[in-house]
């Protein structure tokens, strides 16, 4: 393998190469020593090979060691040779010295820089295969390949987490589901129904409806079965709703502004929980009787109870949200009245009407949404044929609501085939479970009736539902056409918004019959006035029409207070900025058995749920297949754990960083160093008196540049007591580990063959081994002891 051709520019000053970083951006990277760079570049191990490279060794004055004042300070290109072979650093700051000493061999260290080696990327050999064979997590790939594959010189103090895990990434609400699923493990059920509501006040309903995007990208599916992450969040939003008095809370404080929502259904009811918990006074118009919008009367409760939606509403009302049913804005009330009434709008209406066919007696037929509205409402005869055109989820919920309520045959008959049918696949097979025969690729040709009632359907064989353009614009065989039986038609095809509270002559921009909203802020060309869900979208899922409820509300407290309400994500750092690996993970193979009625028993009523909810014992099992995805590479600098322990800083062009704060790891980063940004010098505070310094490094052979675990100590001792202590570990983490826990055991302690091996055993406290990689767990321990031991 060979470097690719690339751009060669020698900065004469730090200005030069910050100005040139700015101008390539990431098409550019800097080398100091160059002993990782150019093995990096050889092997092309990244997605994407520089274009630039930028040349820091040519800057002068970056490289030298002295003491100013009460401070070390080396600079950035300073080689590793020199500090090892520094009489300052050996005789004050050993364990540097023995850090710079203990990487490689003499000609590595020659060119090898200190800033170079803090820098470094992971040594772990997915990431570094040549030509990016393993496009893992930590280059923006889906996974972590160490987690089914080999991880022996791997993390042993779990992953961290790198970007959006894939699960996330599918929820169109990003709940961030792998830590409340981690939570559920550790028995911490309230917090861990505090994180879901975070992203998603509507687990309940999402629970039972949602089609579980996030399943299918979950990395599970490599190795088995997904995750039923769609269980969990069902059995969670029931304990939701058990426990709304704990989790639904008034605001502390209340802004007095007021916002209007038009709509209760999932849309809407996000909306009003997230303005609400804002601090804001929230009504809510909706022109049914009862709130929920669809979740009420278009979902059968087979599917979704019509308790959970109250119980939901009711929990929102507690909080003070106040509903208004039964109002139909544009008739009782005009939208303009409420504009002027309101400090903002939500508008939240969703598609109740239906498309049309244009052909000659369609009065005769009734639209899916208007069908399931009146079972929902009592009405609930049917004639033995019933045929539905559409292949959407309002179709299938049609199909089945008819069959289960007695109809002999009921045929769906759709446009599209049935790998292409829009409706949910999960619903579909169901569908078909209890009878419904399904036609997939057949059009509505003619209605045939006699004496003013229908009597079937001429329909047409559907060659193709979108054109070359992918554009949709069905074509037909005519020469291929079939007859179907029906004495009730449902058609369920094109659900589109009914704007006309809008008016005559709205202002608000429209497209194709819906609100034109910025997708960022679901912010309308109107001030103060934002509208979300399928009113803006067309025809949606109710987990996207929460995220939309969520974004609006988001936006409308900005424009109301000229704050931004974001869900804040502790910086964490240290072990508390690793994941658990959940060890029991690869030991799970079964994927949990959801309890299900029975065909027959579904056949008898739509009142019963067909699926059921999974018990505590159960949902713990399923959580524990939970891979907790993230990456397991560790850091390898010998020099970083070094730092730490002395309690250094990192002076960059634009701040000055403590070592302890230096490392993280994330997509193509090792340092928390922004784009442009460059390692100027290193800082470090004279010792106390009556520290004593130890530097540890196990390798499996001497002249080897990568760690296999490293260790960093200063203790003080006062008395013949441990006054202070800070132990530093390397390579057995994504970024080095303080070992904070020993530290405060080994405070106010006289050093002996006993505290030595408490406090190494603590120091493991939480380690676990996977996939070969149990020999650092006690190697750890070891070197801990070890340490430990030679101050003495």
């Amino acid at each position: 393998m060979a470097l690719i051709p690339f751009t060669h520019i020698n900065a004469n000053s730090i200005e030069e190469a910050a100005s040139a970083l700015d101008k390539y951006m990431d098409k550019a990277v800097v080398i100091a020593g160059g002993t990782d760079l150019l093995g990096r570049l050889k092997d092309n191990i990244h997605p994407e090979y520089p274009e630039v490279l930028i040349n820091l060794k040519t800057i002068n004055g970056l490289s030298y060691i002295k003491e100013d004042g009460n401070v070390l300070k080396i600079g950035a290109l300073t080689s590793l040779h020199d500090i090892e072979f520094n009489k300052i650093v050996k005789d004050r700051y050993g364990i540097l010295a023995e850090a710079a000493r203990s990487v490689a061999f003499p000609e590595i260290r020659n060119m090898g820089t200190i800033s170079g080696n803090i820098c470094q990327e992971p040594r772990c050999w997915y990431y570094r295969n040549p030509e990016n064979r393993f496009n893992c997590i930590r280059k923006g790939g889906k996974n972590c390949n160490a987690f089914t594959g080999e991880a022996q010189y791997h993390s042993i103090f779990g992953p961290a987490r790198v970007g959006s895990t894939p699960c996330r990434s599918g929820c169109p609400a990003g709940v961030d589901i792998p830590s409340y699923l981690n939570e559920i493990r550790s028995g911490n059920l309230m917090e861990a129904a505090r994180i879901l509501i975070t992203f998603n006040p509507l687990p309940a309903i999402t629970g039972r409806v949602c089609p579980h995007l996030c399943e299918q990208n979950c990395n599970r599916n490599e190795f088995d079965e997904s995750v039923s992450i769609n269980s969990i969040e069902r059995f969670m939003g029931d304990y939701v709703l058990k426990n709304a008095d704990q989790l639904f809370k008034n605001p502390v404080n209340n802004t007095g502004k007021n916002v209007a929502v038009i709509g209760s259904g999932p849309a809407g009811l996000s909306g009003a929980y997230y303005l609400r918990i804002s601090g804001h006074n929230v009504t809510v118009y909706d022109k049914m009787k009862e709130p929920g919008g669809m979740l009420s009367y278009a979902i059968p409760p087979y599917r979704l109870p019509k308790k959970i939606v109250r119980e939901c509403v009711k929990a929102f009302e507690n909080i003070g949200i106040v509903f208004k049913v039964g109002v139909d804005v544009g008739k009782d009330i005009e939208l303009e009245k409420i504009k002027e009434s309101y400090d903002s709008v939500f508008i939240a209406c969703g598609t109740w009407s239906q498309g049309m066919l244009g052909i000659k007696g369609e009065e005769l037929l009734i639209s899916g949404l208007e069908f399931l509205k009146n079972v929902m409402l009592g009405k609930r005869d049917v004639p033995g044929k019933v045929l539905v055109i559409g292949g959407g989820n309002v179709a299938i919920d049609a199909a089945t609501v008819a069959l289960r309520l007695g109809a002999k045959e009921v045929t769906v008959a759709s446009l599209e085939t049935r790998e292409e049918m829009p409706a949910f696949k999960a619903e579909i097979e169901a569908a078909a479970g209890v009878g419904v025969k399904l036609m997939p690729s057949w059009g509505p040709g003619k209605i045939l009736e006699s004496g003013g009632k229908v009597t079937g359907m001429e329909l047409v064989r559907c060659s193709s539902v979108f054109n070359k353009k992918g554009k949709f614009s069905p074509a037909y065989d005519n020469n291929v056409k079939v007859t179907v039986e029906a004495e009730l038609i449902i058609l369920a095809i094109g659900q589109r918004a009914n704007i006309s509270f809008l008016g005559n002559k709205p202002t608000l921009k429209l497209e194709r019959n819906l609100i034109v909203v910025d997708p960022e802020t679901q912010a309308t060309n109107i001030s103060g006035v934002f509208a979300g869900g399928d009113i803006t979208s067309g025809p949606a899922s109710v987990v996207e029409s929460i995220a939309a409820g969520r974004r609006a509300a988001g936006s409308i407290n900005l424009f109301l207070t000229g704050k931004s309400k974001q869900i804040e994500q502790k910086n964490l750092k240290d072990s508390d900025a690793l994941l658990k690996f959940n060890h029991r993970c690869l030991d799970k193979t079964g994927r949990a058995i959801v309890p299900e009625l029975s065909i027959a028993d579904r056949k008898k009523s739509i009142d019963i749920e067909d699926i059921g909810t999974l018990d505590i014992s159960i949902v713990t099992a399923e959580t524990d297949r939970c891979f907790n995805c993230g990456c397991m590479a560790v850091s390898p600098s010998d020099i970083g754990p070094a730092l730490i322990a002395l309690n250094g800083k990192i002076k960059t062009t634009r701040r000055i960083i403590e070592a302890e704060d230096f490392f993280t790891a994330e997509v193509m980063k090792s340092t928390i160093l922004d784009p442009g940004e460059l390692v100027l010098e290193i800082l470090i505070p004279v010792q106390k008196s009556n520290s004593s310094q130890v530097f540890l490094k196990f390798r499996t052979r001497k002249s080897i540049d990568f760690p296999i675990i490293n260790l960093a100590s200063v203790f003080s001792i006062d008395s013949g007591k441990v006054s202070e202590a800070r132990i530093v570990l390397g390579a057995v983490a994504p970024v080095p580990l303080r070992m904070k826990e020993a530290e405060d055991y080994l405070k106010g302690k006289e050093i002996s063959e006993e505290v030595a091996e408490a406090a190494a055993a603590v120091s493991v406290k939480g380690a676990i081994s996977v996939s070969k990689n149990w020999y650092k767990v006690q190697i750890t321990k070891a070197l801990v002891k070890k340490a430990i031991l030679n101050v003495r």
